[in-house]
């Protein structure tokens, strides 16, 4: 990103600022620079960061991000890009912008203001009479039909409110520099500098940033089908939201559609809990959504009225499609946490796939095999007619494509026949470079007629084998066959339960749940701890934040992309998975 520098002598670090306000002169140079406004602030004699931030109104994460500062270290004559915030106008000449209150509707505004509702509906075509709308959201009145002394008196009341904000934040910011002299607010608009961190005997990935209180709001929307467990001798029902359901327990009927959503419940519980500890406070509302959009429709008016921070869920995309149609307010980001089928939910702006399709998948893969297959003699291999054809096919389409682009050779193509014999196969290997080879399938029995019979090569030939994370569930395959192969595949989780992380998590849920915890339970975990203090630090700004973020959690590589050509984000944040031929198992984020 392009910086403004002075060029002048660096007279030294700014000096330390006590309980007495520095009086910042602002800037009044501005430059555009893609598209954007910024001021050009020359930092003087005992500046700091933080006092710059405070008479612009802007965010001092924001601005060091802006000038590439690591540090909050200031230098005197040190020019910082300041972004241009233009104040809210809640008049103009045609129209009062109305901030919705809490309880506020169209109809309670259509009577304060004695406005007629279709007036309202006129110039508010985003909104609906039966949907509420979200504290905060922006209404606009004709100032031609609204009462004028009740708009008077409003925008009195809002001024004293402005005021008392402001003189709010001025004290909490003065307390902050008379503790903190010589430092600045923690980082709260950044994802960089994850790390992990052990709260009791868990391990788990937060953002490094200061342990003050906080408080979020999430909406928890799975298909626990309550109605469905029950005690085998009474109607009572199991209640799903303690900490305490033992699953094993024969005395409980539970249902086969509850469990793998009782399971996710769980990991998100555990991380809840671990949040907790860091001082977060977390306001978490379980909701029953069946498999039905009737039933779900039916709590959207519940949801809007809470508003939350986060929602996660529903999970499937009918049930879905039904929520992010009524929700009021589109900034709240709607995890789809389970499938990677999003559907044409990936239009909503707000909709949040957690797993990688596989159409990103091959994409994704194809762009490695390329880049590392230079010096390689590169194999497609192409399932005998028992493996049914899927999106896993355009793996190789797209990477000859790619070598086609970048003037490289071409693949050599075999197609697998029943009892192949290995001599058709020598033939077309290559001695002394590595033989990289696609076999883009993820039908059990033809990955189980395949790869034992190339492995019978390994000792001649170096071979890699390009996999599928589908391939981790196989059973009729032998390990030792893929260590052979130096199978390498990409997932966006893996748990090694060998490792100190997963024996530690898995120890903690069987002290809570008296069970082993599930990859759902694993996934669910990292997806809270990555979420709840990004949208704490975002807020509205979440689903602007989550763009390119590259985060590792303890089980799972967070990295969202925009849906192509929808507005939607998808995880494409994956891991490269390595059964290397010494017989070990290598993890390694893939990093772009």
């Amino acid at each position: 990103m392009v910086r403004f520098v002075l060029v002048c002598l660096l007279l030294g670090l700014t000096a330390n600022v006590g309980a007495q306000e520095i009086k910042i002169e602002k800037s009044t140079e501005k430059i555009v620079y893609q598209g954007k406004s910024y001021y050009l602030h020359t930092v003087k004699a005992k500046e700091t960061l933080f006092s710059i931030c405070k008479a612009y109104g802007v965010s001092v994460d924001e601005v060091k991000v802006l000038n590439d500062k690591k540090e909050n270290a200031l230098s005197i004559g040190e020019v910082l890009r300041i972004p241009v915030v233009e104040p809210f106008k809640s008049i103009d000449d045609k129209f009062y912008y109305h901030r919705m209150k809490p309880k506020e509707t169209l109809y309670s505004l259509s009577r304060k203001f004695n406005i007629k509702m279709k007036r309202i509906l006129k110039d508010n075509p985003e909104y609906d009479v039966s949907r509420p709308i979200a504290e905060g959201s922006v209404v606009k009145l004709a100032l031609k039909q609204i009462d004028r002394n009740v708009l008077e008196a409003e925008l009195r009341w809002e001024k004293r409110q402005a005021k008392e904000i402001q003189q709010v934040r001025s004290e909490e910011m003065e307390k902050y520099e008379e503790s903190y002299p010589n430092t600045f607010p923690p980082a709260r608009d950044s994802l960089e500098g994850m790390e992990q961190q052990a709260v009791g005997d868990t391990l788990f990935i937060v953002p490094d940033i200061a342990h003050e209180q906080r408080h979020v709001k999430v909406a928890l929307m799975l298909p626990l089908y309550v109605k469905e467990n029950k005690l085998p001798l009474s109607e009572e029902e199991i209640p799903v939201d303690t900490l305490g359901v033992n699953i094993r327990n024969e005395r409980w009927r539970l249902s086969s559609r509850t469990e793998p959503f009782l399971q996710f419940y769980q990991g998100v519980l555990m991380a809840v809990d671990s949040l907790k500890r860091l001082g977060y406070t977390i306001e978490l509302h379980v909701y029953d959504t069946e498999r039905d959009p009737n039933t779900v429709q039916s709590l959207v008016g519940e949801l809007n009225l809470l508003s939350p921070d986060l929602i996660i869920g529903p999970v499937y995309p009918n049930t879905y499609k039904a929520v992010a149609e009524q929700l009021g307010n589109r900034t709240i980001p709607m995890i789809f946490p389970l499938s990677s089928r999003g559907g044409d939910s990936l239009r909503f702006p707000n909709f949040v796939q957690l797993n990688t399709s596989t159409a990103s998948l091959v994409e994704e893969m194809a762009d490695w095999i390329v880049a590392n297959g230079a010096q390689a003699h590169l194999i497609n291999i192409i399932p005998d007619g028992g493996a049914r054809a899927g999106d896993e096919s355009r793996l190789t389409n797209l990477v000859q494509n790619r070598l086609q682009e970048n003037g490289m050779s071409d693949m050599t193509n075999c197609q697998w026949r029943p009892q192949m014999h290995l001599d058709s196969l020598r033939k077309i290997m290559k001695p002394g470079v590595e033989n990289i080879i696609l076999f883009p399938t993820i039908n059990e029995a033809a990955a189980s007629r395949t790869l034992p019979v190339l492995s019978a090569l390994a000792d001649q030939f170096r071979i890699t084998v390009i996999g599928f994370p589908d391939w981790l569930k196989f059973t009729s395959i032998d390990e030792e066959v893929l260590f052979k192969l130096n199978v390498k595949m990409m997932t966006n989780s893996y748990v090694d339960y060998q490792g100190d992380v997963a024996k530690k998590f898995s120890a903690k849920h069987r002290n809570y749940f008296y069970s082993e915890p599930s990859n759902v339970a694993n996934r669910a975990f990292d997806m809270v701890m990555c979420f709840i203090p990004l949208v704490d630090a975002e807020r509205g700004n979440t689903l602007n934040a989550l763009r390119e973020k590259d985060i590792s959690g303890a089980f799972t590589r967070f990295r969202f992309h925009p849906a192509s050509g929808l507005d939607g984000l998808e995880n494409r944040g994956l891991y490269l998975l390595n059964y290397n031929r010494n017989f070990e198992i290598i993890v390694k984020p893939i990093i772009k």
